[in-house]
């Protein structure tokens, strides 16, 4: 189940007008493609999906990417809450709304995952371990430094891997632990989990609304909940390439992002997530053969790329298919699909699809669908941006162009 609700008010104003698991990553996929990539990946093609508000483009998406074949047990559903007469309230009541779709499919075990995280997660390990485990839910959980705390949920575990202490976004928490560099950190709750499907439906008889807040918390006095450590068990397999003796030789070893992952939730978690996909060494890797990732096809031609000036250099980018690049210069570049840039500078800069930019200076901007600029510096005088309708991130300073901007209406 994935679940793909939520207001998004934490990424306006790139969720004004959709939802946040249709937002663009990587240049080419949208956010819903990560989970229902890693359910492809683990062979795990029975998914509900659960909307809630702005998600017309969402479900345009994955009815035209996401193959169903009912006759074979494979399907993406999309479940709103229209669809069942009911208001999601919370993660959980979103789960708890929808029981008697779950009881037609008749899961011995179901996976419950956010729509807005970047990772690469072996979900049917996940559920392995639940069985082997022989316990009613298991958290997924990764090592995080302790200023994380305020927005992640904390646990305590023993040696069983049993989770005997919860505590839900606490910035004083006690569960603190010291690793061998003498650095404090916390088990973070990663918002993935697993069930047993008789103790999902008996806790979901318990009161609450969002499983960390209310559900967790109550579970743990009457089930076994475990945790998987993400960090140790997660093991994502795939082809590396490696120089010897001046020649390529390729070989299958476990992928350096298996413990990878990042909450898109926030204008900073999102443009660094993008960033993370555009170094010239990715510190996440869309490029794997064993675990890719997959999206709608465009039937548009191949990037292209020009330099007719012979001083412009374009250092790391990713470039969405039909997207036209005329002497631009540039690092750090992510660009959807079917955009045109012409004589601009771009540096850490993410293009939405369809946006045209000409003679443009750039930096720390994100860049939304169908945006128009000519003749603009952007991202490095805040009066001036604001003048200019221009969205200020006050954590970052990271500049958003709304959707549709047009530079003339400023002029």
């Amino acid at each position: 189940m994935v679940l793909a609700g939520g207001e998004g008010q934490r990424l306006l104003p790139l969720t004004a007008t959709r939802t946040k698991p249709a937002v663009t990553i990587g240049a080419k996929y949208r956010l819903i493609d990560i989970p229902l990539s890693n359910a492809a990946n683990s062979g795990l093609h029975k998914c509900l999906v659960l909307t809630q508000g702005k998600d017309k483009s969402l479900n345009w998406h994955i009815k035209n990417t996401w193959y169903s074949d009912y006759h074979y047990g494979a399907f993406t559903e999309v479940i709103s809450p229209q669809g069942v007469g009911k208001t999601y309230m919370g993660d959980a009541d979103a789960v708890r709304q929808v029981m008697d779709e779950i009881k037609a499919i008749k899961p011995a075990v179901v996976v419950i995952v956010p729509g807005d995280h970047l990772l690469k997660m072996d979900y049917f390990n996940f559920a392995k371990f639940l069985v082997e485990k022989k316990a009613d839910a298991a958290i997924s959980v990764i090592k995080k430094p302790l200023d994380q705390a305020k927005n992640l949920g904390s646990l305590v575990v023993d040696r069983d891997d049993c989770i005997t202490g919860f505590r839900e976004k606490d910035p004083n928490t006690s569960f603190v632990f010291t690793d061998d560099k003498n650095e404090t950190y916390f088990l973070a709750s990663m918002g993935i989990y697993a069930f047993k499907t008789s103790s999902l439906f008996k806790s979901l008889r318990m009161e609450g609304e969002r499983f960390g807040e209310h559900i967790i918390p109550r579970i743990l006095a009457s089930m076994k909940a475990v945790a998987y450590n993400y960090n140790e068990n997660n093991i994502i397999m795939d082809r590396s390439w490696l120089r010897y003796n001046d020649m390529l030789i390729s070989e299958v070893e476990i992928s350096s992002d298996s413990d990878y992952w990042r909450d898109v939730g926030t204008i900073a978690e999102y443009f660094q997530a993008n960033m993370d996909l555009a170094g010239i060494t990715p510190v996440f890797n869309l490029y794997g053969e064993k675990w890719p990732f997959f999206t709608r096809k465009r039937e548009v031609g191949p990037a292209k790329i020009i330099h007719t000036r012979g001083s412009e250099k374009i250092e790391s980018a990713v470039v969405g298919e039909g997207s036209i690049l005329s002497n631009v210069k540039g690092r750090s570049i992510v660009i959807s699909p079917l955009a045109y840039i012409d004589g601009s500078e771009l540096e850490n800069v993410i293009v939405f699809q369809s946006s045209n930019i000409q003679k443009c200076r750039i930096k720390n901007t994100i860049v939304d669908k169908g945006a128009v600029l000519v003749g603009m510096v952007i991202g490095f005088d805040e009066e001036e941006d604001r003048k200019k309708g221009i969205y200020i991130d006050p954590e970052t300073g990271i500049r958003v162009i709304p959707k549709g901007y047009d530079s003339m209406v400023y002029k």
